[in-house]
């Protein structure tokens, strides 16, 4: 299979380049005094059990997959020797690109297309696998030959949908092969003397035939919806007044142009602090890790089966049927579900075009109304899932409530297996570990009937109070779902959020709970050796009074706020 990359200069000598970020698996930074969190022992966390059997009395469900098994592959990758990487942030960069496939397998070629807006110059394609690596954060695996680069047109935006499609030539070829460990990868356009060039454009090399305990799911179409190349994404358009960027947002956009903007902002904030901690934990207990995409599970939803827990990053929010579907047949096979994030399962999208497993589209009408297929088929209408019936709560047991988050959470009676290790007590607070977007837990939603919240927290703005809360549930199958509720649940891995600062306490009672989890939903159906307990009848205002002060904090607008979709935002990003 032959894929594309796409890459542009911005400059005539390509000598310039952004501010950059170094992403590193190092040691978390330097504790603060936060009385609210007390002590965290950085202990080795809670073994994995032993596979369970089935559900007594359970009803039949999709045939599960191999047994997941642990090889050791991820722990020998990380013991190789590392790379410090740093990636440029806030364009506009020297050079930018794209990919028209975001997956690739053994065998498969991934072409590069370069080119320069003015001038010409030179560069070398680099690829990067991220991981632990004893703390460097990445291993540099491929470099290119020079590449000589010329001026390549950008498109105009033209009329309604504002499909916007580069048409760069191919000017690299990457041929996949045993050398390229499965995993998570940046590539990134440099000078000679390995200055980044461009923006990072991710690839994630699979491995169809793999049966690792974690499969980490790659938002790929959140980012692609937010991304803002030429000026429009699904949420605006590149000039007036709010309401009138809205209006002028895209309905369809392409897979295969540059990722910029809002969208790459939330690859680096939502994402990679999730490789990077599942791929510390892998290191450290022998866990491996496989790695997928949206396109790539639409392609394939059988691959979910394969494994004992899928995890998605901070921002899971665009699905299209087949994703959904095959989510909830893993699910009903005893796979466990981890969204480490907010603001999950809520847009419907299609893909279009292109070939099986590389389309050329994404489309999100948002209004019924406009959606041109909707007339033929309108169950595929690009609408929020919850207007279909499918209430993004039955599956997680919470749902998206608030933008512009700012607060904390409190531990609400949590099982020993979420806290061990982290020498957190029930009702301690993990302060600012809710921003961005947040999820909640609705007495009179959705709910699987044992959603347990594990934490709480209270969000004041012009709409009333809030709740934020992270959640567990089991499913009759024993699949256990884990809902963060925050989309700065992924980034608070991170020892430097780029999307807000998080006390380092904070950070490290994150990562802790995060590896508990990890290190729990490793096995099928996990639930069965750890089962939901019912939070029950309690009432979002007793939640509210249970958070308190301590973890209160502010909201700018409620989803229900929201009559038109908003813009996107350059940085900090991730705002639906």
């Amino acid at each position: 299979m032959v894929a594309a990359a796409v890459l542009a200069c911005t400059c005539g000598g390509c000598s310039g380049s952004a501010p950059p970020v170094t992403v590193t698996g190092g040691a978390h930074a330097a504790d603060r005094t936060l009385p609210t969190l007390g002590h965290l022992d950085p202990g080795p966390g809670l073994p994995g059990p032993g596979l369970p059997g089935p559900v007594p009395g359970s009803a039949p469900g999709p045939v599960p997959g191999p047994t997941p098994v642990s090889t050791g592959r991820t722990a020998a990758e990380n013991a190789r020797p590392g790379t410090v990487l740093h990636l440029p942030v806030d364009g506009p960069w020297p050079v930018s690109g794209y990919l028209d496939a975001d997956s690739a397998a053994d065998g498969d070629v991934v072409g590069a297309h370069l080119a320069c807006t003015r001038g010409r110059a030179e560069v070398r394609l680099a690829a990067y696998r991220i991981g632990w690596y004893g703390g460097a954060g990445a291993r540099l695996v491929w470099t290119s030959a020079p590449v000589a680069l010329v001026p390549r047109p950008v498109p105009g935006g033209g009329g309604l949908p504002h499909l916007i499609t580069p048409t760069w030539p191919v000017s690299v070829d990457l041929r996949i092969d045993g050398s390229w460990t499965p995993g998570f990868y940046l590539l990134l356009a440099q000078d000679a003397r390995g200055r980044a060039l461009s923006a990072a454009v991710p690839l994630v090399v699979r491995d169809p035939a793999g049966t690792e305990p974690i499969l980490v799911k790659a938002d790929s179409l959140t980012w692609n919806a937010y991304g803002d190349w030429a000026g429009w994404s699904l949420y605006h358009g590149p000039v007036g007044t709010h309401a009138q960027q809205a209006a002028d947002r895209a309905r369809v956009v392409s897979l295969q142009r540059p990722l910029t903007g809002s969208g790459y902002h939330q690859l680096l904030a939502m994402d990679l602090p999730v490789v990077r901690e599942v791929e510390r934990l892998g290191a450290a207990r022998g866990i491996d890790a496989g790695y997928t995409t949206d396109v790539a599970v639409d392609a394939d939803p059988a691959q979910l089966l394969h494994h004992a827990v899928v995890v998605s990053g901070g921002h899971s929010e665009y699905w299209t049927t087949r994703m959904y579907d095959g989510l909830l047949s893993a699910a009903d096979a005893g796979v466990n579900l981890a969204f480490l994030g907010a603001n999950n399962l809520w847009w419907h999208t299609r893909l279009e075009g292109g070939t099986p497993g590389r389309p050329a589209r994404e489309v999100v009408y948002r209004v019924l109304a406009e959606d041109p297929a909707a007339r033929q088929d309108p169950a595929e209408a690009t609408v929020q899932w919850q207007t279909q019936g499918r209430d993004p709560a039955a599956v997680l047991g919470q749902s998206h409530a608030a933008i512009d988050v700012h607060g904390g959470l409190r531990l609400y009676h949590p099982p020993s297996w979420f806290v061990v290790g982290t020498g957190l007590a029930d009702g301690a607070v993990l302060p600012l570990a809710v921003g961005n977007e947040a999820d909640g837990f609705n007495p009179r939603g959705h709910n699987p009937p044992d959603t347990q919240v594990l934490a709480a927290g209270v969000l004041d703005g012009r709409g009333g109070p809030v709740l934020v809360t992270s959640s567990y549930s089991t499913r009759p199958s024993g699949a256990a779902v884990f809902a963060a509720g925050s989309t700065d649940w992924a980034c608070a891995l991170s020892p430097a959020c780029p999307d807000a600062p998080i006390p380092a306490a904070t950070t490290r009672a994150v990562t802790q709970l995060t590896d508990n989890v990890l290190v729990a939903l490793a096995v099928p159906r996990a639930g069965l050796a750890h089962p939901a307990t019912s939070t029950g009848p309690l009432t979002a205002a007793g939640l509210s009074a249970w958070a308190g002060p301590a973890a209160t904090g502010t909201y700018g607008v409620t989803d229900a706020d929201e009559s038109a979709p908003r813009p996107g935002r350059a940085a900090p990003a991730g705002r639906r």
